[in-house]
């Protein structure tokens, strides 16, 4: 709350006839006038000084009222987002052209929105085998190129809040360290860096929306994802394992990782959909979190 010149506090009821009353008694209403080229009398003198006190009262207003519409605009949606109203007979195309718009803020993030990198894809840690005899692990895994996609399909249906999407990733990179604790005829544990390419990875996710009312305003947010991931095949680069001390890990790497890709698949699958699944929720939602659901699907076409 502000003080006048003797220390009180005033309210905001008052504090305006306190800035006029304070403008009059300064020397901004007396310089103010001599810049008049004519005489005047006290009456005009003090005519003009409460008129340009006024004034200065209202600019005071209209400066405050403009800080506040800087700021609300500041949070409006930035011009990178193509807002796509939900009368649009072509809605679809418009979302899809707001993805390829934002293919390349998906990968680096959003630092405005709080939004991080999706890029690589860190998980830190899969079971791969998990028994009394043989635990196979991987940790400090990393998927790459996951912004050389492409979209195959999509559809958004606003009545149902539901949308489906499929997409081909044309080459992914997985690095990581694989770990192996083998108890056959002797214990044995090793690590080692493995490498692993797929291409033509196809990915199908049907994702449900949900809008909920917030301070009298509707927000639009992912509330659930079906996501099905296809990985046909693999390479695996074990090349980091060329220790002469690690030639049996090489060895029974090769047994598990490469020569029994569909079994490795079958375990994987599930892993990697629940990472990405969660990865997609945090990014979606860490951006429409922003927007009111009329912001971004304005009642228009």
């Amino acid at each position: 709350m502000r003080k006048n010149k003797a220390g009180e506090y005033i309210n905001a009821t008052n504090a305006y006839k306190y800035e006029e009353e304070e403008c009059a008694k300064s020397s901004r209403g007396l310089r103010f006038l001599l810049l008049l080229p004519i005489p005047l009398s006290r009456r005009d003198i003090s005519t003009l000084v409460h008129g340009h006190c006024q004034s200065e009262r209202k600019m005071f207003v209209a400066t405050v009222t403009l800080a506040f519409v800087v700021a609300y605009v500041s949070a409006e949606i930035p011009s990178y987002i193509h807002v796509c109203g939900r009368k649009d007979p072509n809605l679809d195309e418009c979302i899809l052209k707001n993805v390829e718009n934002l293919r390349s803020k998906i990968c680096e993030g959003i630092p405005e929105l709080n939004v991080e990198p999706l890029e690589p894809l860190y998980i830190d840690k899969i079971d791969i085998i998990s028994t009394d005899n043989l635990k196979i692990s991987v940790t400090d895994v990393y998927i790459s190129n996951l912004c050389n996609y492409e979209i195959k399909y999509f559809h958004l249906d606003l009545a149902k809040k539901h949308f489906d999407v499929e997409l081909l990733f044309k080459r992914i990179y997985i690095n990581m360290t694989y770990g192996m604790d083998a108890r056959i005829l002797v214990p044995v544990a090793m690590k080692g860096k493995i490498g692993i390419t797929s291409d033509n990875v196809e990915a199908k996710a049907g994702i449900d929306l949900k809008v909920i009312n917030k301070n009298g305003k509707e927000y639009v947010y992912v509330s659930n994802i079906n996501l099905d991931i296809d990985i046909k095949e693999y390479k695996a680069d074990l090349s980091s394992i060329n220790d002469r001390d690690l030639a049996l890990m090489r060895q029974l790497s090769e047994n598990v990782i490469s020569n029994n890709q569909q079994e490795m698949l079958r375990m994987l699958k599930p892993v990697l959909e629940d990472v990405v699944s969660k990865q997609i929720f945090r990014f979606a939602n860490a951006i429409v979190k922003h927007f009111t659901y009329d912001e971004l699907f304005p009642d228009r076409t």
